[in-house]
């Protein structure tokens, strides 16, 4: 398998504490990720067939669209990135998915509150195991 670079995120979390502190953390991490951030799963599945991103980073409890029902809703569409893998973003301690087949690919699960300084490399060490 090719070796694809991670340049495109699309996060969405309905905290706008969150999205800042999560896109300055990511823009701060040395890496080169461009990205966007939207405040709820009607705006990220507005924004996502012209953004086109490499990996989508989804807050799991929202407000009327949660974190799963917004990526089973995205798998279901025919737009560019819409199966993009995913990383679910969560300040629950156990994490259990309804139907995780539809949900697929997701790569990982970060713990709220996570560390600003790491979460950047973080993001790419997921990135990276599945790419090999």
């Amino acid at each position: 398998m090719a070796y694809n670079p991670l340049t495109k995120i699309l996060h969405v979390d309905d905290d706008p504490v969150m999205r800042l502190m999560t896109k300055k953390a990511l823009d701060r991490s040395g890496h080169s990720y461009t990205v966007l951030s939207c405040a709820s799963g009607q705006d990220f599945l507005k924004e996502i067939g012209t953004f086109a991103p490499d990996l989508l980073l989804v807050d799991m409890v929202m407000p009327i669209m949660d974190g799963e029902t917004l990526i089973e809703k995205l798998r279901s569409m025919d737009v560019s990135g819409c199966k993009a893998p995913v990383i679910y973003i969560t300040g629950r301690p156990d994490v259990t998915f309804r139907n995780r087949t539809v949900l697929e690919p997701i790569i990982g699960i970060i713990q709220k509150p996570f560390t600003a300084g790491t979460i950047g490399q973080d993001i790419l060490n997921l990135w990276n195991h599945t790419q090999v």
